[in-house]
């Protein structure tokens, strides 16, 4: 079974992974063209250098070159699907395959409301939630503005109990908005950018079993999740005539808010970010006219963050196409 769901990863990993710069839920503004389906899909493999850490547990974390002995290997693997409903209406379905490799510790309190180290070490690979979406394309064809779009989704939690607990899915029902625009700066430079917000649900009941054996409630069951904001502002230039190649510069960025307890209490230490640069290089076989035909490679370089883990460099690849 490990090699079956391995293989599976390193399938999708090589021919169907992706970053393309379309919103990874919402998807791209220009849409699907009526009666199309597009295929889409997005990868990364990061090999964490940092940690959010405290090696005092009264002390605050930051982000921290890896502890000797710790180490996550994460990958990646999204996989969308939309389709053209009208001119301007499109709808998508969005999931992800993960495998993460993990070795950490963290501060927990025992019976005797002590602080003490808890090691976890696990790998863990599998489908994460689901999300359903809708696209709106308030202007399009304009000389200037390609498209203007509106968005949203809904997400299920998918993922089963296990999977959650590594932290793949959130066994959260979320819901996205999003303002999506495309824009000809010159016939060789085009502008693709993004906002959304984010709305998380509470973390539905799981039971783990305990150190002693038992079945218990997972300590997250029951926790509402902070909410995010995102954004994207990305920059591609045709670098031939033909526009079979483009290079894309973006900056990129997103915030979560503090998670509550099931007393409603905030979560020390919960809020997250990361603002990072992307450079990607894209091949269009069709040439850029047939701008949902492409394949990419590139890196995102984080500039600021704090999140669990983080790496100095990321490579990044995607593969779309249009039936």
């Amino acid at each position: 079974m490990k090699m079956y769901t391995m293989a599976i990863a390193l399938i999708g990993i090589l021919v169907f992974s992706a970053n393309s710069f379309a919103d990874s839920v919402i998807g791209c503004p220009l849409g699907v063209e009526k009666g199309k389906l597009w295929f889409t899909s997005r990868g990364f493999y990061m090999h964490a250098t940092k940690a959010y850490w405290n090696e005092d547990p009264e002390d605050t974390p930051e982000m921290v070159d890896m502890p000797d002995g710790w180490h996550a290997d994460i990958t990646k693997v999204g996989l969308r699907l939309g389709y053209g409903v009208t001119k301007r209406f499109s709808v998508g379905f969005v999931t992800s395959y993960w495998d993460k490799d993990i070795s950490k510790e963290s501060w927990k309190k025992n019976p005797e409301m002590q602080w003490v180290k808890k090691s976890s070490d696990f790998h863990s690979h599998g489908f994460g939630d689901v999300w359903f979406t809708g696209l709106y394309k308030i202007v399009a064809d304009h000389p200037t503005w390609e498209a203007i779009s509106i968005g949203a989704g809904i997400k299920l939690d998918a993922a089963d109990d296990a999977l959650v607990t590594k932290g793949i899915g959130t066994g959260t029902k979320d819901f996205r908005i999003a303002f999506l625009t495309h824009e000809g700066i010159t016939s060789r430079l085009h502008s693709c950018n993004d906002v959304w917000y984010e709305y998380r649900g509470k973390v539905r009941d799981i039971e783990v079993k305990s150190d002693s054996g038992e079945m218990v409630k997972w300590q997250k069951s029951g926790w509402d999740k902070g909410d995010a904001v995102g954004y994207r502002v990305n920059f591609e230039y045709l670098l031939n005539e033909e526009g079979n190649f483009q290079i894309h510069l973006a900056g990129i960025g997103q915030m979560s808010f503090a998670d509550k307890d099931t007393s409603n209490s905030k979560v020390d230490n919960s809020e997250y970010y990361e603002h990072s640069v992307m450079l990607k290089f894209a091949y269009l076989p069709l040439g850029d006219e047939h701008e949902h035909n492409k394949m990419f490679v590139g890196v995102r370089i984080p500039v600021a963050s704090q999140k669990q883990f983080s790496s100095e460099i990321t490579p990044i690849w995607s593969f779309m196409w249009t039936f």
